[in-house]
């Protein structure tokens, strides 16, 4: 899947280092679309707010992060390091691309892959990412997603 959103990505560049938001069509890549999230990118200082997620990465996580900064859901030292990231795809222009290890709420470890996009919106500047998590034809629950969201909906914030 990370290789079908980078030729993607790849052919709506048209000359450009990267594509605008515009010129992704999600009727294209719709056998993606239950793995993929939308973000957006916000300076200073730099932050990632999931603007939307596929419905395999919520079932994943055990909600909809729809809405929601990744700095408040992952803690800096977490494993993954995903907001980092985030910002070398924006800082650098370029797709990051990696393989994460991380614990289930069953108490194994599971790998998966996952790539990052940017997508400009309108101008030279990145707005936003368009992302893919490969969990390979299996359906996770992700503990460290779950670790970190139960205070937030013990708060009555999750109730969206």
């Amino acid at each position: 899947m990370v290789r079908q959103l980078h030729d993607y990505w790849q052919s709506k560049r048209r000359g450009r280092d990267i594509p605008d938001r515009t010129d992704i069509d999600p009727a294209e890549i719709k056998p993606l679309l239950p793995n993929i999230l939308i973000a957006d990118a916000s300076d200073p200082p730099f932050r990632v707010r999931y603007r939307l997620i596929g419905s395999r990465i919520a079932a994943a996580s055990g909600m909809d992060l729809t809405g929601r900064y990744l700095d408040e859901l992952i803690a800096a030292d977490e494993e993954g390091h995903w907001l980092e990231f985030y910002e070398e795809a924006w800082r650098r222009r370029i797709p990051v691309y990696g393989e994460v290890t991380v614990p289930t709420l069953h108490g194994d470890e599971f790998r998966y892959e996952f790539g990052i996009f940017p997508l400009s919106r309108g101008g030279d500047g990145i707005g936003q990412f368009i992302a893919i998590e490969d969990y390979g034809g299996r359906e996770p629950r992700l503990k460290q997603i779950e670790d970190r969201i139960a205070p937030w909906r013990e708060s009555g914030e999750g109730e969206r």
